[in-house]
């Protein structure tokens, strides 16, 4: 399913841009899409703030209280996977909209062939996204498939590998005779880091990195070992620099 969320204080573009998107999934019968809509920054925050998640959110930029810059940083502090695309009357927001990694910016009054565009795009790499999956047996004899952008770590524990999702899921594999390397040999994403010889970690999660230790956007903290600790930092700034930020 494709959750996409609809923020804007100004109740006729608000339902100018629903009615958009409902026309898209109309034509594209294919896509499981749920669509919201709020009203405001603060409705829109509520939300955030009881960890549901969307895939896509379409935010007004110029809105009283929390505007769409502010509300974007708030999804950026425990999202890094959700397309942002800003709707705004005014250019001058363009800049602070990629500090976000906005994934599109439209100027009102836009037109419903410029919306369907962006989405076409941001729904392709969420599709693509979704296809880079770690797979492994679970201990109970059943098959996890589990998308990289879900995976927060892998640990391997008494020749087990236990996966912590973003959907605060722990899932633990059968007994594996290969060693970790081995069994993580299946990641070659550039995203993940080693941090010790038993976790590696989804650098999509990091929120910030010391000599010692990580922090997760779940703000969970993980230890990080010193032979490690060098490189592991190295790697993480290489990966923020990589993509812009």
């Amino acid at each position: 399913m494709i959750q996409i969320a609809i923020c804007d204080d100004y109740t006729e573009e608000l339902e100018r841009t629903y009615s958009m998107i409902e026309t898209y999934h109309h034509l594209h019968p294919e896509l499981n899409i749920s669509l919201r809509k709020y009203h405001s920054g603060d409705e829109l925050l509520e939300h955030i703030g009881s960890r549901k998640h969307c895939d896509i959110y379409l935010l007004d930029i110029l809105m009283p209280c929390a505007n769409g810059i502010e509300i974007g940083t708030s999804i950026r502090e425990n999202d890094n996977t959700a397309v942002i695309i800003y709707l705004t009357s005014s250019p001058d927001y363009a800049l602070q909209s990629y500090q976000v990694d906005a994934g599109g910016y439209l100027l009102k009054p836009f037109e419903q062939a410029d919306l369907f565009a962006i989405l076409d795009k941001v729904i392709a790499k969420l599709d693509a996204e979704d296809q880079k999956r770690f797979v492994f047996q679970t201990h109970n004899g059943g098959i996890e498939s589990i998308p990289y952008a879900h995976l927060l770590y892998l640990e391997y524990y008494q020749h087990r590998l236990i996966a912590h999702t973003t959907e605060d899921k722990t899932l633990e594999s059968i007994c594996y005779r290969e060693s970790f390397t081995e069994l993580t040999a299946s990641l070659p994403d550039s995203r993940f880091l080693k941090i010790s010889a038993s976790v590696v970690v989804n650098m999509q999660h990091i929120r910030n990195i010391t000599s010692r230790e990580l922090r997760l956007s779940t703000e969970e903290k993980l230890g990080i070992s010193r032979l490690y600790a060098t490189d592991a930092r190295k790697t993480f700034m290489a990966y923020l620099l990589e993509r812009g930020n």
